[in-house]
């Protein structure tokens, strides 16, 4: 929680500041009981960047008050967009084509621990006055909008458009935007798509050769696959551009500090399949694109990505700490993210945050710098169902040998245009119920490792950004039972930790990967391995002086899970990993410059290009091609590896080599891998071809080097004739689209829209931004030096910072403004002290409890601006 700041940086940069910045208002704002009030002050860059003050506040409460207004200012439409997810109350206000979405919304936010309860069993005082006081920020926004006290002309556009006006909030909502989106993080589960693969194998194979092909995609533990927990990794290294060369030296570049060495390997064992398991996976998928599709019309991301470098000052080339960060939660109109500043009594905090969380993920306060990425690891456990329902009664489900009612919840869906319809939640002892199919006598229940433990999560978050140094950081991080992963760079050095709670194999009589029989198996809380506990992977200064992480491999000796089965060999974090190699390396050293080139390098790389497109142009050394082959060939040497169009802001046509490429892998991997998975070939692509990496083909192509043998030889004896057949496929085929001339063979740009959709595709807004080029990139990108006080630190967030479009259709100035730096890889100053905060403000706003606000530009005053707080 909150703790004393080191005000180094702050006195400097106040010592800078001009007297007459704002203009001086002394007034009241939030009353923190037994009649205590503290005024509170939101002051605004060129950016629409607020920075919250409430110095004199008893503890910060008044902070947060604020920040809830000024975000609702910015992202109400966002945020009560947010609130209905979490509750399933889209339909209510957006008509009938939601009313599945509201019920696949109830069933993935159900738990067995109700919010409220959350919040009263797991927080403290501070954590819950936080919340009431964000709540309450949001409401006096409301108000104000309502009485015409607010600078808004009006309520978002998307209210009068869909004929509805924001209901007041609390502390439940709060934490429900925070849980709606964040624990999708965890939400994934792959033991249907696994069940369904092994099915369609077994029948295709004899039981031996279906489960080694099986575990040619689910692997378990890849000894050769990069992790953040001990870079690099000792095992084989793949081919890429720029690579350093590992030696074991290289381990003792710094002093290192504590890890963690658990293992949580893979025993094998039982498991159950459905009757059905391909019907059962295909109702799976249309429940997630009902719920994906949906939620990203509505807003809320559904990607689960995410990039992080923290490097140690004893191997940059200033002496200080680096971090950078790049969450990866798709691009949007308004941004998922947004950035804010909190100054309290005792902390400073800033940096991005998810819009609405009352709690900076993404950013440093006065000790240290901090980031998040998805951990992508096994959170949730499917169970096969047994049941029967009586004529009199619920329906029941069977455990040991005996019949125990399910429980059942009838619930009321509103619908905006139409009659109103009846969802009923189920739960087993196992969890809740995601598929239920009376007439085959089964149903399907999943156990979540976070359930009801959501408020742990949103603790670590709150409590992480007010930590002084790597181990009190660790330990607010260690709260979190979704499957994250937190670092740290400042104060004690740097820092990686794997966050969540998992299943202890050694604990487990059946094999995790697959779906357990419900009839015989369950979890308790002894079954599972808990961050908190320090069960669960973390290093503290790795004496190879960084960690890398893009959602790989936490540390060796840990199995794939959920999302991450393609945690091999062949893994995205290796290209962070070499290019770091390469620096220290080359130069001796790694700098703040290089953070920002490796966010360009990754944005644009082809990660399959740098892992595979050597070997093609070995195997094509010599052979007999046509003319027009030749030219292919040369317009693969000439290009430079990256998926990088033309024209202005790269959105113009990709080069040849890059068409030329994109056109082969594909056939390459159809070569390769669908004679043996026959019928389950595009489903085994699930795993072959995941853009995080190709594992099975590294394994394939390097069956000597690599630590894991695959069950076949997949390129029967003729892996150079594979790839050159590939070839030429994708050569006739580019000279029929485009014509002979290869130096024409120019593929448009891929690009992301710029609509109003984020975390899980619901409309946010009403308008968008446009278009850009498709980037390999974080949604937002920051970067800090640190040393004994913060250095430097920058910051961009595309479209901008406000999502705000007035009743009459104008969109806030600050709605795009970042957008073109963003392009063109420009970064703009992350604001800290009050000195720079006071010398950027173009407005402030001051917060009194009459409702009577004051409103005003930076003019002159003879009143010194740090000395109104």
């Amino acid at each position: 929680m909150v703790a004393p700041l080191n005000r180094r940086s702050l006195l400097k940069a106040s010592a800078v500041a001009t007297a007459g910045q704002f203009v001086g208002t002394t007034a009241l704002a939030y009353e923190e009981g037994d009649g205590v009030e503290t005024a509170v002050r939101i002051r605004r860059d060129e950016y629409g960047v607020p920075h919250v003050y409430a110095r004199d506040g008893a503890g910060p409460a008044p902070v947060f008050y604020g920040y809830g207004y000024a975000t609702a200012r910015d992202r109400l439409y966002q945020l009560e967009l947010y609130r209905r997810y979490y509750h399933g109350t889209v339909a209510e206000v957006l008509g009938e084509e939601w009313i599945e979405f509201d019920r696949e919304a109830r069933i993935n936010h159900d738990s067995a621990v109700p919010l409220a309860e959350q919040i009263e069993t797991q927080l403290e005082d501070e954590h819950r006055a936080v919340l009431r006081a964000y709540a309450d920020g949001i409401n006096r926004h409301i108000e104000d909008v309502r009485s015409g006290e607010s600078d808004r002309p009006g309520f978002h556009r998307g209210f009068v458009e869909h004929g509805f006006e924001p209901e007041p909030w609390d502390p439940v909502d709060v934490a429900g935007v925070f849980v709606a989106t964040m624990a999708f993080f965890s939400g994934v589960n792959l033991e249907g798509l696994n069940a369904a693969v092994l099915a369609g194998l077994e029948e295709r194979y004899d039981e031996e050769t279906a489960w080694e092909l099986f575990e040619d995609l689910q692997w378990g533990d890849d000894p050769d696959a990069p992790t953040s927990g001990d870079v690099p990794n000792p095992g084989f290294t793949p081919p890429t551009a720029a690579s350093g060369i590992y030696a074991d030296e290289r381990r003792g570049r710094i002093s290192g500090g504590a890890s963690g060495d658990t293992s949580n390997r893979v025993t094998g064992g039982a498991y159950r399949l459905s009757s059905d398991p391909e019907g059962a996976f295909e109702r799976q998928q249309e429940r997630l694109r009902t719920l994906v599709e949906g939620a990203r019309e509505l807003g809320v991301p559904t990607t689960v990505g995410s990039n992080a470098l923290v490097v140690h000052g004893d191997v940059t080339e200033s002496g200080d700490h680096l971090l950078m960060g790049g969450p990866q939660m798709e691009f949007s109109t308004p941004s998922v993210m947004y950035e804010v500043g909190l100054h309290g009594p005792d902390f400073d905090v800033a940096g991005i945050t998810v819009a609405g969380y009352p709690a900076i993920m993404f950013g440093h306060n006065g000790d240290g710098s901090f980031t998040s990425t998805a951990g992508i690891d096994k959170s949730i456990q499917t169970f096969v169902e047994s049941i029967r329902t009586p004529e009199d009664g619920p329906p029941e489900y069977e455990f040991r040998g005996e019949w125990h009612e399910m429980d059942e919840d009838e619930q009321c869906i509103e619908v905006a245009d139409a009659g109103d319809v009846t969802h009923t939640v189920r739960r087993t002892r196992h969890g809740v119920v995601t598929d239920y199919d009376p007439d085959a006598g089964e149903a399907i229940a999943q156990t979540r490792a976070f359930d009801g433990r959501d408020m742990n999560s949103f603790r670590a978050f709150y409590d992480a950004q007010f930590a002084t140094d790597v181990e009190s950081y660790g330990e607010a991080a260690r709260q979190c039972d979704y499957a994250l992963n937190f670092m740290w760079a400042g104060e004690g050095g740097i820092g990686f930790f794997h966050l969540g709670r998992y299943l202890d194999f050694e604990a487990i009589p059946w094999d995790t990967r697959l779906p357990a029989d419900g009839t015989e198996h369950e979890l308790t809380d002894g079954d599972f391995l808990r961050a908190a506990d320090g069960e669960v992977p973390y290093s503290i200064n790795p004496p190879v002086g960084y960690s890398a992480q893009w959602n790989n491999k936490p540390a060796p000796d840990w199995d794939n899970g959920d999302r991450s089965y393609s945690w091999g060999v062949d893994y995205r974090v290796q290209r962070f990993i070499n290019l770091v190699e390469h620096e220290l390396e080359t130069a001796g050293s790694v700098s703040y410059e290089n953070l920002k080139e490796m966010v360009y390098d990754t944005s644009f790389v082809d990660l399959r290009a740098i892992r595979y497109k050597q070997f093609l142009l070995e195997v094509l050394e010599g052979a007999d091609l046509s003319g027009t082959e030749v030219e292919a060939k040369a317009a693969l040497e000439t290009w430079r590896d990256y998926q990088q169009a033309d024209g202005e802001n790269y959105m113009g046509t990709y080069p040849p080599g890059f068409t030329i490429f994109d056109e082969f892998f594909p056939r390459l991997m159809e070569r390769t891998f669908a004679p043996t998975f026959g019928e389950q070939f595009e489903t085994a692509m699930t795993f072959l071809n995941f853009r995080y990496g190709r594992g099975t083909l590294m394994r394939a192509l390097y069956p000597e080097e690599t630590a894991l043998d695959t069950a076949v030889d997949y390129f029967d004896g003729d892996r150079d004739g594979v790839f050159r057949e590939s070839f030429r496929e994708a050569v006739a085929a580019l000279e029929d689209e485009y014509g002979p001339n290869v130096d024409e063979w120019r593929a448009d740009v891929a690009v992301d829209d710029l609509e109003n959709v984020v975390l899980f595709g619901m409309p946010v807004g009403v308008g968008d931004a446009g278009e850009m080029p498709f980037m390999n990139r974080g949604t937002e990108n920051h970067f800090v030096r640190i040393g004994d006080e913060v250095v430097c630190a920058e910051n961009v967030l595309p479209p901008g910072n406000s999502g705000y479009v007035s009743p009459d259709g104008e969109s806030d100035p600050h709605y795009d403004d970042q957008l073109e730096p963003f392009l063109a890889f420009e970064y703009k100053d992350l604001l800290f002290g009050d000195g720079e905060v006071a010398g950027a403000t173009v407005d402030q706003r001051v917060l009194r409890p009459d409702g009577a606000d004051g409103c005003d530009r930076a003019a002159d005053s003879s009143e010194s601006a740090s000395g109104t707080d």
